[in-house]
């Protein structure tokens, strides 16, 4: 399978794993269900009763995500003579996402060390040891990362207040509606990732290459929320234990998200991409 599908996959994992995700994850099963959340219960081990409105929530998110990677690929398409700028535009809101899923953006100095390691890269053009389209590359993500950290852009995205659900239980289509109102509405939770496969997606050859990346993607996210409905106790257990590896899922996952922006900006990805399917 093609790198850029695992790509999608992991990046729906991370989503699920992300802070502003999994908390809540209980709160959206109980609406779906009607199943109280409450840690520490003795319920049995499986929950089958609770897969049939999962399965529609699921694919209520994924409709909204898939037509998301059609639209991406279109304007990839409609603009496809600046398809390497964009890339390389692109690849420098990515690294970005990847500063803010890290938490590095509440660092008070942050500005002034991104600013440094801006001038040691400079300093390293100087002295001969990088090229001049390499030197371009980096600028450009500089002037991209400090331009969107100057407007506050980070501020906003952490302000994305967590929704409440009240707890009962849902029919099939309400769940959907629901998973459809989590598509659209927890997006900006979810920024930083799904931007990111977004992006990628804008880059692909065709609209059916790009739904299928949001597909995995999808499908990365849903599978997490229907084993946590299948075994519901385990996974109030999970969370409850899962809370102190927020930080080590935080910068995992912003890394990932800062090599994906540098191999957009580079080209790497479509070589990386092509040698796999060769």
């Amino acid at each position: 399978m093609e790198v850029g599908y695992w790509a999608s996959f992991t990046a729906g994992l991370l989503s699920f794993l992300a802070p502003c995700v999994l908390p809540i994850v209980p709160a959206y099963l109980s609406y779906l269900t009607g199943t109280q959340a409450a840690v520490g219960q003795q319920e049995s081990k499986f929950n089958l009763s609770m897969l049939i409105p999962v399965v529609f929530f699921v694919l209520g998110f994924s409709t909204v995500f898939i037509f998301m990677g059609a639209g991406a690929s279109y304007i990839g398409e409609l603009f496809a003579e600046y398809r390497e700028l964009i890339a390389k535009v692109g690849g420098a809101f990515v690294i970005f996402f990847g500063f803010h899923f890290m938490n590095l953006f509440v660092n008070p100095n942050f500005i002034k060390y991104f600013n440094g390691v801006g001038l040691l890269i400079l300093s390293l053009y100087l002295f001969g040891g990088m090229s001049l389209e390499t030197l371009k590359d980096f600028a450009g993500v500089w002037v991209v990362v400090d331009g969107l950290y100057l407007m506050n852009v980070h501020m906003f995205l952490y302000r994305q207040m967590r929704s409440q659900v009240q707890m009962k239980k849902t029919g099939v289509w309400t769940s959907y509606i629901v998973g459809l109102s989590f598509g659209a509405g927890w997006s900006p939770c979810i920024g930083p990732v799904l931007g990111s496969i977004l992006i990628y997606a804008s880059q692909t050859e065709n609209v059916f290459k790009a739904m299928t990346l949001l597909g995995m993607y999808s499908l990365g996210l849903g599978i997490p929320f229907l084993l946590a409905g299948i075994f519901w106790q385990f996974f109030l257990n999970f969370i409850r234990k899962f809370g102190k590896f927020f930080t080590v899922v935080e910068y995992v996952g912003g890394a990932l998200l800062i090599v994906l922006g540098i191999l957009l900006i580079t080209g790497q990805l479509a070589i990386i991409s092509s040698q796999l399917e060769g």
